[in-house]
């Protein structure tokens, strides 16, 4: 599964809790098994487009935030810096990509789960009806 899967799924798994966005698949007779599969092509598209509409750097500002909360108590660990020191910059890049991309796309939805909740039914509703997102 690709980073930006994981973070799309995430967003849904946290979308999901609420019993509104559940009940509009339940309407179109999906259910959170069904969706998973369309992670990729429709789920997402509409989490990039989201983070592309934000604006006058904030999402430059979580991201910094994010890769600080996730590297700060890691550093701290004398076995996780030996390993870091090990890795090239490529393995690095990688894992502060991954990880850093679920942690934002989590405070993401806590932040806009209105606009993220309106894109993932948007992109939905354009699949099922054979559309182009």
């Amino acid at each position: 599964m690709c980073v930006y899967c994981k973070a799309a799924s995430t967003v849904l798994d946290k979308l999901w809790e609420d019993e509104d966005f559940r009940v509009f698949f339940y309407g179109h007779g999906y259910d959170l098994s069904d969706l998973g599969p369309m992670t990729h092509d429709v789920f997402v598209p509409a989490y990039l487009a989201f983070k592309r509409r934000l604006t006058g750097g904030a999402i430059e500002l979580l991201e910094a935030q994010v890769t600080e909360d996730i590297l700060s108590p890691l550093a701290r660990r004398p076995n996780f810096r030996a390993m870091w020191s090990e890795w090239d910059q490529a393995m690095r890049s990688q894992f502060l990509r991954e990880q850093s991309e679920i942690k934002l796309s989590t405070l993401l939805v806590m932040a806009y789960a209105a606009q993220l909740s309106d894109g993932y039914k948007w992109a939905f509703l354009a699949h099922v009806n054979g559309q182009r997102v």
